[in-house]
């Protein structure tokens, strides 16, 4: 069992959520109007770092290749749709809601998807992630930072913001943080969080793997007559436990 859109950001104690859209909205407009509306010119609120609307990630990541990542979108969301696979699962995470894609229904009735989950397509899927993808402030980051944080972000939008402030934009620090996360929640609430752990820390591995074959690219790139001049350790760090979960 792997975490899935939105669902396992504490419970949702004390985060916040984006307010559903009217539901006086005109009932002719089909899905793909209705999800275009219901996040126009929404931005995040928060300031500093995790605002992500252009601004500066505070430390320069060191794990990270320059640039933007809108054009790395398509294989970060054939990245994401992996790990969360296309089986319709019931009450998932102990929420009670059904999920498809690794969207909970309550997010896809957010986002304007009227029909039945089992029913959710992949088409209607992206139309769905790529307005997460938009809101999450991905595009403004450098790959593979972007993957890092926008598979997190559609697991759990507040943690990832929070986390990425916290690691200050370092890939490393990212992901340990996360695995933190991951167990910390398993340790104060077994019953609903500890089967899912393995399959947690099994997708953490995943990304570890993906940066660290990035980073081994890339640094053949830049200097050929020494491939292995750069070595990425991605292992996890040993980071203060912190309130941040």
């Amino acid at each position: 069992m792997i975490d899935r859109t939105t669902k396992i950001d504490p419970l949702r104690q004390g985060l916040e959520q984006t307010p559903r859209p009217s539901a006086d909205r005109p009932s002719k407009k089909n899905f793909q109007q209705i999800l275009s509306e219901s996040l126009k010119d929404n931005t995040t609120a928060s300031a500093g770092p995790s605002a992500l609307e252009g601004a500066p990630i505070r430390g320069l990541p060191q794990h990270c290749v320059p640039g933007p990542s809108e054009g790395d979108y398509e294989r970060i969301i054939n990245i994401v749709f992996g790990h969360e696979g296309k089986s319709l699962v019931k009450n998932d995470g102990g929420t009670g809601e059904s999920s498809k894609f690794g969207i909970l229904e309550s997010t896809a009735r957010q986002y304007g998807y009227k029909g039945e989950m089992g029913k959710l397509t992949r088409q209607d899927a992206e139309a769905i992630y790529k307005k997460l993808w938009e809101k999450s402030g991905a595009a403004n980051l450098p790959y593979p930072l972007s993957l890092v944080h926008f598979d997190t972000y559609v697991n759990s939008p507040a943690a990832a913001r929070r986390i990425l402030e916290k690691s200050q934009g370092d890939v490393d620090a990212y992901l340990s943080l996360r695995q933190q996360r991951y167990k910390r929640l398993a340790e104060l609430r077994p019953e609903r969080f500890a089967r899912y752990l393995k399959g947690w820390n099994n997708r953490i591995e995943n990304l570890r793997a993906l940066v660290t074959q990035e980073l081994t690219t890339t640094a053949r790139k830049a200097d050929p007559l020494r491939p292995n001049s750069l070595v990425a350790d991605l292992s996890p760090l040993k980071i203060k436990d912190s309130a941040l979960f």
